[in-house]
C-alpha cells in the first residue's frame, strides 16, 4: 500500500519532497557533480594510460567543485521558467527537487567507478556493436543500469516538478525545455551581436 502510494502520479514527488531534509542538497548537488567529472572519463577518447589515477582524482575534485554551482544555475533558470509559466516554486523547491532527482545519478558511482577500474578511461566511448560483443557483457550490463539510472533521474525531476509547481506532467516537461530555449536564444542573440560587429 505505501509503495503504491507512492508511486502514484500526484504523491509520488510528495514521498521524497516531504521527507527531503531541504539543507542537504549542497551535498547532493556536490556528489552529482563529481559523477558528471568521472562520466567525462569515461567518454572522452584516451590516447594515454587509461588508468590515470592522476587524471581521475582532478576529474572528480574538479567535477565535484563544478556539480554544485552548475546545479544552483539550473535551480536558477527552471525557476524562472517556471515563474514564466506562472508557477508557485522558489528556488528552493527546485533545489530541493533536484536534489534528490540526483539520487539515481549519485548511485551510479557504485557503477561508473568499477567501470573505471576494470575498462578505465574511454570505456564509454566505444562502438554500440562493442558493448554487446560476448567478451564486454559487464561492460553492457554498466551501460544498461546507467541508462535506467538515468531514467530514473527524469522521472523523479518530471514529477518533482509537476507537485512543487502544481503542474500537469507536459507542463513541468515544458518547464525543463524552457531554460534550453533561454540559454540558446542568448548565445545565439550574442553570437549575432559579434558577427554583426565586425561587419560594422
Amino acid at each position: 500500500m505505501a509503495v503504491h502510494s507512492a508511486l502514484s502520479h500526484r504523491r509520488f514527488p510528495l514521498y521524497f519532497y516531504s521527507t527531503a531534509l531541504k539543507k542537504t542538497f549542497f551535498l547532493f548537488f556536490v556528489l552529482g557533480g563529481v559523477v558528471s567529472g568521472i562520466e567525462r572519463i569515461l567518454r572522452r577518447e584516451t590516447f594515454g594510460d587509461p588508468y590515470d589515477y592522476s587524471d581521475f582524482v582532478i576529474s572528480t575534485l574538479f567535477g565535484g567543485a563544478l556539480g554544485w554551482i552548475s546545479y544552483y544555475l539550473i535551480a536558477y533558470f527552471l525557476s524562472i521558467a517556471g515563474d514564466l509559466m506562472k508557477g508557485k516554486a522558489s528556488d528552493r523547491d527546485y533545489r530541493t527537487v533536484i536534489a534528490w532527482s540526483l539520487v539515481p545519478t549519485i548511485l551510479s558511482l557504485f557503477i561508473i567507478i568499477p567501470q573505471f577500474l576494470i575498462y578505465g578511461a574511454g570505456s564509454s566511448s566505444f562502438d554500440f556493436d562493442v558493448y554487446f560483443d560476448s567478451e564486454n557483457l559487464l561492460l553492457s550490463a554498466f551501460i544498461i543500469i546507467r541508462a535506467i539510472l538515468g531514467i530514473w533521474f527524469l522521472v523523479i525531476l518530471v514529477k518533482g516538478i509537476a507537485y512543487i509547481q502544481e503542474f500537469s506532467i507536459g507542463k513541468a516537461i515544458l518547464n525543463i525545455f524552457i531554460p534550453f530555449l533561454l540559454i540558446f536564444g542568448i548565445v545565439l542573440a550574442f553570437i549575432t551581436l559579434i558577427n554583426i560587429a565586425e561587419i560594422i
